[in-house]
């Protein structure tokens, strides 16, 4: 049989697309071999550089792997090669112990809580932990003591629970896959076993979004190879079948509301669009319930649907997201309850996230249940870890004249009395603690930028032609959102994750590795707690913050520029 040139070229990038997969399951497997060690956060000093040495290794295989993919032969030996083998790297995860992680003992103990018949929003498990069994406890927190000591692995549950001062923060939606895992989980099961069983519920959720992925290739007409993007994303594969995010149930009722919104959008117009608009308006506040972030769409549907299908379907499908949203927000939602307990986060009173020793609760805890938003609110007002643009706008508010120099942001450059007389001008007005003014304003200052943005790109995309081109102004929407917060965690980029092929800017790919990054922090503040670095005046945890987050995005931001400079026009080129 003859075969001509381009069969050969084909045959040969399959092989060398299997050839980089097999690299990458043994980068995976020398992963899963460190993960003991580096179980739990905090725990830095032992193979923490080991592990980043191996995943930049995979990271260059899957830069690697998408060139080759784009060009391969777009048949169906490609698609089983890159879902194979993304399979594969998240079975080998599954089975490992999470790296540097310890979210996933909220989650568990949530999901137990829940199906006790006591909502995880209404005690802390410092409150549960500080209880008696001997004493005269309300029925739901007795429920919940009996079930501490119901087994060893649930009192060990509850000790790990990462800031076990707060109820929960995880919405509703995502409370009731954590009940379901619970419910399905053997009440004997170790604690291995039950982590294991949470995390392949979400690597689940993960491989149904590959396969809407795939959907979405073939409704616009991008190449089938283009997903591998996302099937051997290694973020994706750590922080999903490794550390178990509950993000990826929130990316997948995202992606899935994405693409009825593309179908309601673009299909021939014989086709029922208004209900398949309210279809994709209901996926989206799911996912709203599963984690609030995907709010952020809801201009680009409203603005789209309005342009398209007129007042309404945009009406309806905004009633529709406002009747799913509401219920399923509901439990978040302040109390108003007498005898709800309503305090005030105070960050300083937390164990540092770096210090892996299980918390332990004061002598005297009240039993009164607390505020469900509490948690949310903490989290709004006083997170902030490995941020960039949020970083330079706070620390140019911080006043800086009572910090010693190894607190001082090398960058903060605005004059003192400016930053004093915003500070007290905003305190007088609004009544809040000058602490927390500086990040109050940077938080406003992001946010109306970040809403002027979404703006733009919808009513911007409500003028696409394409589907191609409205899913690339998804993508920049949820890209500009995450560089915009003040906490920048690695898995909150896998909520762009899932669009990343339907970017024109190459310079995104590099995100996805850039961020592992992350996790030298960790490292740093196990080694270097005290001691000034490179020639500073900053020791480990402040390094990182004002030194190594800058070598971190800093570059980055100038390929991302000049990236845009040379981009052209063609919605047929991969990643633009």
């Amino acid at each position: 049989m003859n075969h001509t040139p381009a069969d050969v070229c084909g045959r040969r990038s399959l092989l060398v697309l299997a050839g980089l997969a097999c690299i990458s399951e043994l980068a995976y497997l020398a992963v899963v071999s460190s993960s003991q060690s580096l179980h739990e956060t905090g725990t830095g000093g032992h193979s923490l550089l080991t592990l980043l040495a191996l995943i930049a290794a995979t990271f260059g295989v899957y830069l690697f792997a998408i060139s080759i993919a784009a060009r391969a032969p777009q048949d169906r030996r490609l698609f089983w090669l890159i879902v194979g083998s993304g399979i594969a790297f998240r079975i080998t995860l599954l089975l490992s112990d999470p790296i540097e992680e310890i979210d996933l003992y909220r989650y568990l103990w949530d999901g137990s809580a829940t199906i006790q018949g006591v909502s995880p929003f209404r005690y802390s498990p410092h409150q549960v932990l500080a209880a008696s069994a001997e004493s005269d406890l309300p029925d739901d927190l007795a429920r919940l003591v009996r079930l501490r000591d119901s087994a060893p692995e649930m009192t060990i549950i509850l000790k790990k629970v990462h800031f076990g001062e707060l109820p929960t923060i995880y919405p509703p939606v995502s409370q009731a896959v954590f009940a379901l895992c619970a419910w399905t989980t053997p009440q004997t099961a170790s604690l291995f076993v039950r982590m294991t069983f949470m995390k392949a519920w979400f690597v689940g959720f993960d491989l149904a979004t590959l396969f809407v992925v795939l959907r979405l290739l073939q409704f616009t007409g991008r190449p089938l190879g283009l997903s591998v993007i996302y099937a051997w994303c290694p973020l994706v594969i750590k922080e999903i079948a490794n550390s178990g995010h509950l993000d990826a149930l929130a990316f997948f009722l995202t992606t899935l509301a994405m693409y009825l919104a593309i179908a309601a959008l673009f299909c021939p117009a014989r086709l029922p669009r208004t209900g398949t608009a309210i279809g994709a308006s209901i996926l989206l506040a799911l996912a709203c319930g599963a984690k609030l972030y995907p709010v952020i769409f809801l201009p680009l549907f409203l603005l789209s649907f309005l342009r398209k299908q007129g007042w309404n379907c945009a009406a309806i499908t905004f009633v529709a997201f406002a009747a799913v949203l509401f219920p399923v927000a509901w439990p978040m939602l302040p109390s108003r309850s007498s005898d709800a307990q309503k305090a005030e986060f105070d960050p300083i009173q937390v164990a540092p996230q770096t210090d892996d020793a299980p918390p332990v609760p004061p002598q005297e805890v009240s039993m009164a249940p607390r505020d469900p938003s509490e948690s949310l609110r903490a989290f709004l007002r006083e997170w902030e870890m490995n941020d960039f643009l949020f970083l330079i706008v706070i620390e140019n508010l911080r006043p800086t004249a009572v910090l010693p120099p190894s607190e001082v942001a090398w960058f903060s450059i605005l004059p003192e009395e400016w930053r004093l007389g915003l500070i007290e001008k905003t305190q007088s007005q609004l009544g809040m603690d000058a602490r927390s003014v500086p990040f109050f304003l940077t938080r406003a200052t992001t946010s109306a930028v970040f809403f002027l943005l979404a703006c733009m790109l919808g009513w911007r995309a409500r003028l696409c032609e394409i589907p191609t081109a409205w899913l690339s102004a998804a993508f920049l929407t949820v890209a500009w959102f995450w560089l915009l917060l003040p906490t920048l965690n690695p898995w909150y980029w896998t909520w762009a994750l899932p669009l990343l092929a339907f970017a024109r800017n190459r310079a995104w790919l590099l995100v996805s590795g850039l961020v592992f990054l992350y996790y030298f922090r960790f490292w740093l503040t196990h080694h270097f707690p005290g001691t000034p670095l490179l020639g500073t005046s900053y020791t480990g945890p402040m390094f990182f913050d004002y030194v190594v987050a800058w070598l971190e995005f800093a570059p980055w931001f100038v390929l991302l520029y000049a990236g845009s400079l040379r981009r052209t026009p063609r919605a047929s080129t991969p990643v633009e």
